[in-house]
């Protein structure tokens, strides 16, 4: 799975690619406890992956954005009360941090554009 490229060469779309990886074959956390968990991250890591060979970096950030936004406003509201969809959103809603976090680290804390 590394290749050993020049830093400069080293794109987002590795950095996702790496992430579905380690999320397929990590033997860290138990597959059975984390199984909603991955299933939303991969979802959200294989739908970013998509968009970000498509997409500008304005229009990729103000998508996601606008998801974990709405996604935080459903858990405000406890619009989610099946622990099995909690979890799968939470994974989805945690991967789309991640990879916005490696655009800009304010995106960690800040979710307004």
């Amino acid at each position: 799975m590394t290749v050993d490229k020049k830093l400069n060469q080293f794109t987002l779309v590795d950095v996702i690619e790496r992430k579905i990886h380690f999320t397929n074959t990590n033997t860290i956390f138990d597959k059975t406890d984390y199984k909603d968990n991955d299933e939303g991250e991969l979802l959200a890591y294989n739908e970013m992956l998509t968009d970000v060979k498509e997409m500008k970096e304005n229009d990729f950030v103000s998508k996601y954005l606008n998801i974990i936004n709405k996604l935080a406003v459903q858990f405000e509201n406890e619009e989610f009360t099946d622990k099995r969809e909690i979890d799968k959103l939470s994974g989805y809603n945690n991967a789309i941090v991640s990879i916005l976090k490696c655009i800009n680290p304010i995106y960690e804390y800040d979710f307004e554009e």
